[in-house]
Order: structure tokens, then sequence, then C-alpha cells
């Protein structure tokens, strides 16, 4: 079995229009939400084997909050550029060369991609809002092999389940 976490980053920061949006941060509601988040999952899950993460800066410091909540050292979370402003096919490309030594990885990134990514996964269509998680869980003992329609969604968590 391989479990894949998709996590969009938090909330970001519109204020600063000269940024390009590659280097937005995370917003005052996206500082909170990502360690609220972190937290949540650290609580449900034991172990993380791998942290990928989007070298986007809202994508990374969400990541890093992450990291932290599973006691893994930010050096350690994998930057893909393939991750940003990435189409399905990018995104499927990145989960297939995964190391099959990991069965659970937490992968942080960006809308739409995510979005239309658990739809291709699973068939279920979801919107992912802002620090939402999405366990998708696969049959599989290899990354390789993970295509179409061959994951099952097993939770869909977000911020506002909370509020």
């Amino acid at each position: 079995m391989k479990s894949l976490y998709l996590i969009r980053h938090a909330k970001s920061d519109w204020g600063d229009i000269s940024l390009r949006d590659f280097d937005r941060p995370l917003n005052s509601r996206g500082l909170k939400n990502a360690p609220f988040m972190a937290d949540i999952l650290a609580k449900k899950l034991k172990t993380v084997d791998v942290i990928i993460s989007s070298p986007a800066k809202r994508a990374i410091t969400t990541a890093q909050f992450f990291a932290e909540a599973f006691d893994i050292k930010s050096s350690d979370i994998i930057q893909e550029e393939k991750i940003y402003e990435a189409p399905v096919s990018k995104l499927l490309e990145v989960i297939n060369s995964i190391d099959d030594k990991h069965d659970t990885v937490l992968m942080f990134g960006h809308n739409p991609g995510f979005s239309f990514l658990i739809d291709y996964l699973t068939g279920e269509s979801r919107e992912m809002p802002t620090c939402a998680i999405a366990h998708i869980q696969f049959d599989a003992d290899s990354w390789k092999l993970i295509s179409s329609d061959l994951g099952k969604l097993i939770e869909l968590d977000f911020p506002k389940n909370y509020t």
C-alpha cells in the first residue's frame, strides 16, 4: 500500500503586487492554519517517509510547518520544480518517480493542479481549499504504477472543518 497526502499551500499574501507569484509568502491566516493542520495530521499519522514540495515560497513554507510537526529537518524536504503551476501530467511524473522504499508521502503544491489530480487519481471531483489535506491510498507496491482511477480518497480535511 502507498499513501499520498496532497497538501495545498496555506493562504498566501497578495498585499505586495511587486512580488512574482512564485515569491508570495503566507498571510496571517496561512501562518495560523499551516501549523494547526500540521498538528492535526501528525496526531493521525505516526510517520512520514518523505516530503516533496513545490519550491514556491508559500508551498515550501507550508511544508516546513508540517516537517516540524513530524520532526523532519527542513533541509530534508525535496523541492521539486515540476510541481509549481503543474498540470496533472507533470504531477503524475513526480509521483511516478518517487522511490518505492517510501510508503507514506506528503506532497505540497497548488491549485488547480491538485484538485484536478484528485479527480484523475480517484475519479472524485473535489476542490482543494487552502491548506487542505487529501489522503489518497493506492493498493500498489510501486509509485511507477500509479495512474488514473487507481487511488481511493480516504479523507479530505481543511481548516474550515474546525471553525
